[in-house]
């Protein structure tokens, strides 16, 4: 096949509600995934495409540049750009695995479910697991635990606007109790949402709301008695904390500086596995089209359900986001965004979006977690959404977490040059770093010494279960900080790396 001639079946809706840029990058992808462009094939040159595609050429190399972030292409310098080999991804032929092969459609059967282990729970749902529990009350003066946004960024006044509006021309129904999935006006700005920033094109009746990603986890546990999950080590201890307060059985899976390893995961599979590709936590790597691809394949196998858990990757600061394993195969995972990260926590909404097979199960299930949701504040999202203040905000918080990841890397290394290796500064609002190989450095020590000082720094060994590969390493969640607070963590870091203290 001439694919060049033929422009890889690549067309453009123009009532499509996304862009040609994103129609583009979904497209392409897919036929790289599909096996429509084989592996090695070399792309037509960006004017050619541009040409016969009838789009600007900028679209055309921005678009190639997001799938070489990506993983689907490559640039041989002075030859072209190629198609890299081995991503082919059969959607929808899913093998038969020891929970069964993927559904089709819905079913509102109990236990009908070919995944199912054990009856589906019918008892009244429990409360779900604190994830502030155990923290220390009064805590540091400086805390560096991951995962607290800048609240000085919060645009308060267009939220207050915002929640006004909800309130002052609320209609008498929108006053009274919102649909247990959560209100149709936030789910299609959600829709919206994402399918701008993420690429994911989602039907509203597909999207769930929650309090908070934290509700979502518990409901996908309450699906299964026991729930078994697959989980990624490290990982985040709050998620571990709701699945174990639901009796979940858990299985580890190491994970390295990309990520978790498919080839780790076992062949017995699961209900779900659970991960974070686009930003693992804690380590901070993004995982690669060859593992996506292999990820998807192993869950396929094994009959599992995947639960993709992205919750701060609109911050990318080497390039757009990358695109979520749900755009790779919608019917296998079940997307879980939140609102927390990249706002307030005290907005304690989230989301999912779940697949066909599965759509009447979680609503069922939600059902049983709340009969009704709070409606004025999903209003009021909806309008801060639709008027463009979420983008808005988001725009700003990118800038402000690029310019604090920046500033602390560089302090980190003209201060104490050859001590540590930075990793996982590509997105998000926290780094780490890990003593070089040679180094005398006890990072166990240094975060004693810093608590003494009042500052709080959490050590990888805190969030590892089996994986002991990381655990001298530290964890700096620098969102909340001004530069002058990450200027004084340095200073007293870089003191107590001073080759009399390390001696000691």
């Amino acid at each position: 096949m001439d694919y060049a001639n033929d422009m890889y079946g690549i067309t453009f809706d123009p009532a499509a509600k996304t862009s040609q840029y994103r129609q583009l990058v979904n497209q392409l992808r897919d036929r790289i995934a599909d096996g429509a462009i084989p592996g090695g094939t070399k792309l037509a040159s960006s004017r050619e495409l541009a040409d016969r595609l009838g789009i600007a050429r900028g679209i055309i190399l921005e678009a190639i540049e997001q799938l070489k972030l990506e993983g689907y292409l490559k640039t041989v310098r002075g030859s072209g750009t190629y198609v890299v080999g081995g991503l082919v991804w059969a959607r929808g032929k899913a093998e038969a695995g020891q929970h069964g092969s993927p559904r089709q459609g819905d079913s509102s059967r109990q236990g009908s479910s070919p995944r199912q282990i054990g009856s589906t729970r019918q008892i009244e749902a429990p409360r779900s697991p604190d994830p502030t529990a155990g923290a220390e009350e009064p805590g540091p003066d400086l805390s560096f635990a991951p995962g607290m946004p800048d609240l000085s960024l919060f645009p308060r006044r267009a939220w207050l606007s915002c929640y006004h509006d909800a309130l002052e021309y609320a209609t008498d129904r929108e006053l009274g109790y919102c649909p247990p999935v959560g209100s149709l006006r936030l789910r299609e700005a959600i829709a919206a949402h994402v399918c701008e920033v993420k690429g994911i094109t989602a039907d509203p009746e597909y999207i769930v709301i929650a309090a908070g990603a934290s509700q979502c986890f518990s409901i996908l546990a309450s699906l299964f008695d026991p729930c078994k999950v697959i989980m990624e080590d490290p990982q985040a201890p709050f998620v571990r904390r709701v699945f174990t307060g639901l009796d979940a059985r858990m299985t580890w899976v190491p994970v390295d500086e990309e990520g978790i390893i498919p080839e780790k995961i076992p062949g017995n599979g699961a209900h779900y596995l659970y991960v974070t590709p686009n930003h693992q936590f804690p380590l901070g790597g993004t995982l690669s089209a060859a593992r996506r691809v292999q990820l998807l394949t192993k869950a396929r196998e094994t009959g599992s359900w995947i639960i993709e858990d992205d919750f701060d990757s609109e911050f990318r600061y080497g390039g757009k986001p990358v695109a979520p394993l749900q755009v790779m195969d919608p019917e296998q995972v079940i997307y879980v965004g939140t609102f927390s990260k990249i706002l307030s926590p005290s907005l304690r909404l989230g989301f999912m979006i779940v697949p066909p097979g599965l759509r009447i199960r979680i609503k069922m299930a939600k059902l049983r977690w709340d009969f009704w949701n709070e409606s004025l504040q999903q209003k009021a999202l909806a309008l801060f959404i639709e008027r463009g203040h979420l983008a808005r905000h988001l725009t700003r918080s990118h800038r402000a977490y690029r310019t604090k990841n920046i500033h602390l890397a560089s302090r980190l290394e003209s201060s104490m040059p050859g001590i540590w290796q930075i990793l996982g500064n590509a997105t998000g609002m926290h780094l780490v770093i890990k003593p070089v190989n040679g180094s005398d450095v006890n990072t166990r020590m240094i975060a004693q010494e810093l608590r003494k000082n009042g500052i709080q720094v959490p050590t990888i060994g805190e969030y590892c279960r089996e994986n002991r590969a990381f655990e001298d390493a530290l964890i700096l969640g620098y969102g909340n900080h001004t530069t002058g607070e990450l200027d004084h963590f340095v200073d007293c870091l870089a003191a107590l790396t001073q080759p009399e203290k390390l001696q000691r």
